[in-house]
């Protein structure tokens, strides 16, 4: 069982790409490593196809302006050079709104002057093989990489996320987490070109120089959440034991979790990168600065539980809501679940805010 099936469309469709300033934020942030890595790339010939692979595409607005990014610099250094757009996610993406964002948001690259851009899609896990063999030029991927190919099955007791867990749960998730990144690079070794440039950008975790504890990209808002669900269970909404077992499906690497699979003796990809960029960065919450320039809890409680809402609630559905309801819906559960989030988050913008450590990582296929 995979760890979600996709971001949450809402009632009216298109509920994620409503609530994901943060995300498109991040990749905005990308904009000149994007440009750096179709610059370092050799063109192919002028006859041929440039490709360019967007991997956990989700309904594509907030990968749209990096797409057409990388489309204007590859114009750039060839104005009648083809150029291809893969977006990649799970079958069960809601690629009616992925191709509907393609003709109508007017960054897209299907906007830009001829020669047109050919658009593609690949539904498969970016954990496999996405593209033919040796056919990407440059690989994108933003706020994706961190989900985990299959639900945990550890548990965390009065924890929703894995730097809460310790001991045996811990190397755990960490060995799950592992395993998914360097599938994840196994593959994208098999998609691209020599020379191909992979530029991934997720949530990460800030080892800090101070000797304190590290800086976990959402960690505050996770702890709101299972005091939230633990709330739930001793109403009697929820089973307090499916409270005890849920976990997100997140894992926010540091930088050296991130670098291990390409150094380890016997790793599957061993030696077939070069590493260009591996660090993290904060990113600004834009709901909080919101709030400390107008005041209004009540706008920034909605507008944050629903940016969380966005990203959490297909694998709260099924992995909580769903399996530990006491005779309410999923659905109700929901609703009740981030009505009581939102009221948290009123009461006190500060305590539970949305903290961001984007780990960027860039490598280069070796020939």
């Amino acid at each position: 069982m995979t760890a979600t099936e996709g971001m949450k469309r809402g009632k009216s469709g298109g509920f994620y790409d409503d609530h994901s300033e943060y995300q498109r934020d991040v990749a905005q942030s990308g904009a000149q490593l994007v440009a750096d890595c179709v610059a370092a790339v050799p063109l192919p010939g002028p006859e041929s196809t440039f490709v360019v692979a967007d991997y956990g595409a989700s309904t594509g607005r907030n990968s749209i302006g990096s797409t057409a990014h990388a489309v204007g610099a590859v114009r750039q250094r060839r104005a009648t050079q083809p150029v291809a757009v893969l977006h990649n996610d799970l079958t069960t993406n809601d690629w009616n709104e992925l191709f509907h964002n393609l003709t109508t948001d007017p960054g897209s690259y299907l906007r830009l002057p001829d020669p047109p851009v050919l658009p593609l899609a690949s539904a498969v896990s970016f954990f496999e093989p996405a593209a033919p063999t040796g056919s990407v030029h440059v690989g994108l991927s933003f706020s994706a990489a961190h989900w985990l190919r299959e639900q945990p099955a550890v548990v965390v007791p009065e924890g929703f996320y894995f730097c809460e867990a310790t001991g045996d749960a811990r190397t755990a998730l960490a060995q799950q987490a592992d395993a998914d990144w360097t599938s994840f690079l196994a593959a994208r070794a098999s998609d691209l070109a020599p020379g191909g440039r992979l530029l991934v950008q997720m949530v990460g975790t800030d080892p800090g120089t101070d000797g304190g504890e590290p800086h976990v990209t959402a960690r505050r808002v996770l702890r709101a959440m299972a005091e939230v669900a633990a709330g739930m269970a001793r109403d009697g909404l929820l089973d307090p034991p499916a409270v005890d077992r849920y976990l997100l499906g997140v894992y926010a690497r540091t930088p050296a979790e991130a670098r291990a699979p390409l150094e380890r003796p016997g790793s599957p990809v061993e030696g077939a990168f070069d590493v260009e960029v591996c660090r993290t960065d904060p990113v600004a919450n834009p709901y909080l600065t919101q709030w400390q320039s107008d005041g209004d809890a009540q706008r920034y409680a909605r507008s944050a539980t629903a940016f969380v809402r966005g990203f959490t609630e297909s694998s709260l559905h099924d992995h909580l809501f769903a399996p530990g309801s006491r005779g309410e819906t999923p659905e109700a559960l929901a609703d009740e679940f981030f009505a009581r989030l939102q009221r948290r988050f009123a009461d006190d913008p500060e305590r539970d805010r949305f903290e961001d450590w984007t780990l960027t990582v860039v490598l280069t296929r070796r020939a």
